[in-house]
């Protein structure tokens, strides 16, 4: 009786649910690409619309997480992208992921134009992210945030159709590490977190098994019909990209969803209204069981209409002989050139299409880099300048903030273009290095934006933009002797203790002399034998004195 009265209770629970989330929706899908026999590329998306007439400003909430709605109403935030990534993508190889991000933490968020102090809220928000996520976003201060002004434009709507780049704030972190402390609360926010559909494969132990990690949250508003904008929808994404090598994990020739994430794929989230596997493979390998459906190329199984915890296996890989390397689009590859306190930076581009390909280039150095930036040139590998069409560059205050370039340029077809400029390392205090200073400091990555049209990929899938990021760079700043305050401790606190303790027993004692009554027996004793060494001492050098005046004599 009490099952019946507690199952009865569930369906009318779902059924109020349903009735009154009607301008909600839920999308959960989970897309497996071969990039070659030895890698395995995962992506994640999980996308959740709401529908509303006028901006994002509830008091209730269904399916779109309520930790984070408070935060964006809190804060008045438009648009909001944050990553964290462990790992470096490689383009040249891998070509383009469905989202991309740089190593490390990246945040970069829209303020509604009614914000009074953007600064305060970008600020408060910062806390308030690091504190949902367990990261360390808070050391996103003023001395890393910048303003772009022509890269990073909304991705979704903005009010009124212009954009003001004072409402925009950017920041990374290159030495932030992306832990399963970060993977626990970004599953918390997916309507059915990690209990059905793909969100069961999400093992936090074995996704740090991978080459490549990364994690992404999205937050904009969009349009609900066509371009008239007449009634409006916000969208969040999550999303997880990850890149597996199957030689390091021994699953070569055959591997499953099992033997990759420690798990088996569940039936679909009852919350969402599709829910999908979708598995390409190379040439001569096989999927099983074998999936009907096919869009794009990729062979998908409809999680609504599983029945159990399933297994899917790729049989039939054969490993290569060689390598493959890909051309895709624009790749882009920066290093440190100099010694001591002089050093310079150079970004090599290269274009791999046959035509001519405008970019902007953004990059921010520390301000405890000097730039020159009458040094700053853009030459071919046949020493022909290039001329920038745009140049936007920032000065950096020193403990303040970075310094910021920007740049349009023209990439020539087939083409291998180096960006270069000179600076000088500054010093820093002893206190404003980190517990690991000789580790040094990051740089953080050059960004490239492109248009997708321009690399001839999916505008569905990759959206109208495209970010190519290169590697954090890895700077070493004069380091201070920290040793020195310690030996400086040490010794001037031994000779306090022993000048001290000599002048306190000098000061505060009391010499008197002792009666001998007032000597304890041990006393006595070790007295006379005091007297007795005494008394011999001089008996011995009477006798050497008698002996030296008869010998003059």
């Amino acid at each position: 009786m009490q099952k019946n009265m507690l199952g009865l209770f569930v369906l009318i629970y779902f059924a109020m649910f349903c009735t009154c989330n009607g301008n909600e929706n839920y999308e959960e899908s989970l897309k497996l690409d071969m990039i070659d026999p030895e890698l395995v590329y995962g992506f994640f998306n999980f996308t959740t619309t709401w529908n509303y007439e006028h901006w994002f400003a509830p008091r209730h909430y269904k399916l779109f997480p309520r930790s984070l709605g408070q935060l964006i109403q809190k804060y008045n935030i438009a648009e909001l992208h944050f990553t964290m990534t462990q790992g470096l993508w490689r383009y040249k190889r891998w070509g383009f992921p469905d989202a991309s991000s740089p190593t490390g933490a990246q945040l970069w968020v829209w303020f509604h134009k009614n914000t009074e102090d953007v600064d305060k809220n970008w600020v408060g928000f910062t806390n308030a992210l690091s504190g949902l996520f367990c990261a360390s976003l808070n050391f996103i201060n003023k001395a890393v945030t910048v303003t772009p002004k022509i890269s990073f434009r909304p991705v979704g709507v903005v009010e009124g159709g212009e954009t003001d780049n004072t409402f925009l704030r950017y920041g990374t972190l290159s030495r932030e590490n992306l832990c399963t402390e970060n993977l626990t609360p970004w599953m918390k926010l997916l309507p059915c977190g990690s209990k059905a559909g793909p969100g069961a494969l999400l093992n936090p132990s074995q996704l740090h098994h991978s080459k490549f990690l990364s994690i992404g949250l999205h937050f904009l508003h969009d349009c609900s019909e066509g371009g008239s904008c007449e009634r409006r929808h916000v969208k969040l994404e999550q999303h997880i990209s990850v890149v597996y090598d199957l030689r390091t994990l021994n699953l070569m020739p055959n591997f499953s969803l099992l033997s990759l994430f420690k798990k088996r794929v569940k039936p679909a989230c009852p919350l969402s209204s599709r829910s999908v596997l979708m598995v390409r493979v190379i040439e001569g390998a096989t999927i099983s069981p074998a999936l009907t459906e096919s869009v794009g190329g990729f062979s998908v199984l409809n999680l609504h209409r599983l029945k159990s915890d399933s297994n899917v296996q790729v049989k039939g890989l054969k490993t290569p002989g060689v390598t493959t390397k890909l051309n895709h689009g624009v790749t882009n590859h920066c290093y440190l050139t100099g010694i001591g306190l002089e050093g310079g930076f150079v970004c090599s581009i290269v274009n791999h299409n046959n035509r001519e390909i405008p970019i902007i280039f953004f990059q921010v150095v520390p301000w405890f880099l000097h730039t020159q930036v009458h040094t700053l040139k853009v030459v071919s590998r046949q020493n022909d300048i290039i001329s920038p069409a745009w140049i936007s560059y920032t000065p950096g205050k020193i403990r303040e903030s970075p310094n910021i370039m920007e740049l349009i340029v023209r990439l020539p077809s087939d083409s291998i273009t180096e960006l270069s400029f000179h600076f000088t390392k500054g010093f820093m205090t002893w206190i404003e290095h980190p517990p690991d200073a000789n580790h040094g400091f990051y740089i953080s990555p050059a960004v490239i934006t492109t248009k997708t049209n321009d690399l001839n990929i999916s505008k569905e899938l990759h959206g109208s933009v495209q970010h190519i990021y290169s590697e954090a760079i890895l700077v070493n700043i004069p380091v201070p002797d920290f040793s020195m305050p310690y030996n400086v401790i040490c010794l001037v606190c031994t000779v306090l203790a022993i000048s001290f303790g000599s002048f306190h027993n000098l000061a505060t004692r009391r010499f008197h002399k002792l009666s001998p009554n007032e000597v304890s027996p041990v006393k006595k004793k070790f007295l006379s034998l005091i007297e007795r060494f005494k008394s011999r001492t001089k008996k011995n050098e009477d006798d050497s004195l008698a002996s030296t005046a008869e010998k003059s004599s």
